[in-house]
């Protein structure tokens, strides 16, 4: 079964790149632009690459804890300081570069 992976980013050149990066190499991808419009979306995802600060970091925060509660793997993506005492599974910090961020996913992917 392919990977379904949602994006959340309210930049949306920023959300355009990365869907396309992640549809070229395989996955299924949704989208949102919004805390409220991805917890929509979540259900059958099994990865989310997000921003914390969609648009704020209060929306970003509260979408960590719906995600973890939703058993899928998060992703966050951000150009913040690391916060190793946020409960997601990979922080990665903007600039990232697409070949890191196409092997974290997989290597999350294939944790199943």
């Amino acid at each position: 079964m392919m990977t379904r992976i949602l994006v959340v980013e309210d930049e949306i050149d920023q959300l355009a790149i990365r869907r396309q990066l992640l549809e070229h190499a395989g996955y299924d991808v949704l989208t949102a632009q919004t805390a409220a419009d991805a917890l929509l979306r979540l259900p059958g995802c099994q990865i989310v690459l997000m921003d914390l600060r969609i648009p704020r970091l209060e929306d970003g925060l509260a979408l960590i804890q719906a995600v973890a509660a939703a058993s899928a793997r998060i992703i966050v993506l951000s150009g913040a300081e690391s916060d190793s005492a946020l409960p997601v599974d990979e922080f990665l910090t903007k600039p990232c570069s697409s070949k890191k961020l196409l092997e974290t996913v997989a290597r999350f992917s294939a944790a199943g």
